[in-house]
């Protein structure tokens, strides 16, 4: 994969950035069950006849995407299938990655206090609360009488 030439990058390029838009890949998806008129694809996906024709344009010149006059309509047909396949390969590397980046996210949550005490009124019957609401002073595990006030407001410059 290192070895990659001028050509390979690209080749890869030309199909990532056609696949940089959320509509592109919901055209592919819809491309990828059967041949669409132009008019189907900007009804399903509810967007204006110049958008969509836009975003086939750039699946056309990426080799993505093939069309054919018929009468006054155009007919647009997915003619490297293979870009599905990258979509949903794609679609289950975001999934994996999302997961991942949760599973990092909890791991760096600070426990403040007991799990099993109630917390969020922040009164001084509630300490856990108090933590919770200065959550760089229960990291430096500081009691909770120890936390400064705010700072006073200073006062209004004169003119």
């Amino acid at each position: 994969m290192n070895n990659l030439s001028e050509t390979d990058l690209a080749a890869a390029e030309s199909i990532i950035g056609a696949l940089d838009s959320r509509l592109r890949v919901q055209i592919i998806a819809r491309l990828s069950t059967r041949d669409h008129f132009v008019h189907e694809l900007v009804t399903g996906l509810g967007k204006s006849q110049p958008l969509i024709s836009q975003h086939l344009r750039v699946l056309k010149r990426a080799g993505i995407v093939d069309s054919q006059r018929r009468g006054r309509e155009v007919i647009y047909r997915l003619v490297l299938p293979e870009a599905s396949e990258l979509i949903d390969a794609a679609v289950n590397l975001g999934r994996h990655a999302r997961a991942r980046q949760e599973s990092r996210l909890h791991a760096d949550v600070i426990q403040i206090g007991p799990r099993d005490q109630p917390r969020g009124s922040g009164t001084e019957e509630d300490p856990v609360a108090q933590l919770a609401h200065a959550p760089a002073a229960a990291a430096y595990d500081v009691a909770p009488e120890t936390i400064p006030a705010p700072a006073p407001v200073p006062p209004a410059p004169h003119n």
